[in-house]
């Protein structure tokens, strides 16, 4: 038994996977600054909307953006501030590319004019105080369509962002896994709680107390399992806590390295932690320009 094959469009996949990245990288950043503001009881962050536009239709050049993030990030960096930035571009109309960024600037710090201070002297901009930073980036996400890509110049990049810590950057790598490979965690999750149930409820049936009431009056208890004792359960948990505890160390060590969970290999996943390898659910195959890809028979219910 084989299952139906699913076509597959690359551009339909480029734009899937901008509004996903944009998305996830606004809300670390959403999230991260306001922690700090709650950490300071006050609004630590100003969010900057700023509009790059070409100032003659095809001047684009692909250095031009990596130059302008390049000079932004020495900016924040004199300062001893990280760049927290999102960038998306858009297709205008009149066929001129143009970029849309989203920069979380500290209070103190007041960003300057990109096309004034030279960051940006291939046309105008425009800085704008953003309330939604996340809505945003969506919206200028989803107005990029596969049409349009046929239209963009060759080799652009559609989106960017930075400023992350290691963790968070971690963290956004696994947010953009496969479906299959975030099912695959879930199932290991849900099996590894199951068993953690399964041996508390074991260790509560060995405590069952039994009371008998003596002649004199008092009551005598006794266990089910004479092997059980307070000591005995008092050394599982702690036992169990120093597992977790070093599980928790060990994903952080790594984490905070930068160094990604998951290695992507020939046949599917690799979970670097424990070399486990997780396979694909799916059969993938390229023929005259055309890219499908089939269920495996096995894995068909």
């Amino acid at each position: 038994m084989q299952g139906d094959p699913i076509v597959l469009d690359p551009r339909k996949m480029r734009c899937r996977r901008l509004r996903r990245t944009i998305t996830e990288a606004a809300r670390l950043h959403e999230s991260h600054t306001e922690w700090d503001s709650r950490r300071l009881g006050r609004s630590a962050y100003r969010k900057t909307f700023i509009t790059l536009t070409y100032r003659n239709r095809g001047e684009w050049e692909r250095r031009h953006i990596s130059r302008f993030v390049r000079l932004m990030r020495q900016w924040f960096r004199r300062r001893d501030h990280a760049c927290r930035f999102v960038w998306v571009a858009e297709l205008q109309k009149r066929g001129a590319l143009h970029y849309h960024l989203v920069v979380w600037v500290p209070r103190r710090l007041r960003l300057p004019r990109p096309d004034v201070c030279g960051w940006w002297p291939h046309g105008s901009s425009k800085i704008e105080t953003a309330r939604n930073p996340i809505g945003y980036m969506v919206k200028y996400a989803t107005k990029t369509t596969p049409d349009a890509l046929k239209r963009l110049p060759k080799g652009v990049r559609l989106h960017g962002n930075g400023g992350h810590d290691p963790l968070a950057r971690v963290s956004l790598r696994e947010k953009l896994l496969p479906g299959w490979v975030h099912d695959h965690r879930y199932q290991q999750m849900a099996e590894h709680h199951e068993a953690e149930q399964a041996e508390h409820e074991a260790w509560l049936r060995r405590r069952i107390e039994v009371q008998t009431p003596q002649p004199d009056g008092t009551i005598r208890i006794r266990y089910v399992d004479p092997e059980y004792s307070l000591a005995n359960e008092a050394a599982y948990y702690e036992r169990k806590a120093d597992e977790e505890a070093a599980w928790l160390a060990y994903a952080a060590k790594y984490a905070a390295k930068g160094c990604p969970s998951f290695q992507r290999v020939a046949g599917g996943m690799v979970d670097l932690r424990t070399g486990e390898l997780i396979e694909t659910p799916w059969r993938v195959s390229y023929s005259h320009g055309v890219l499908t890809i089939t269920k495996k028979p096995e894995l068909i219910a």
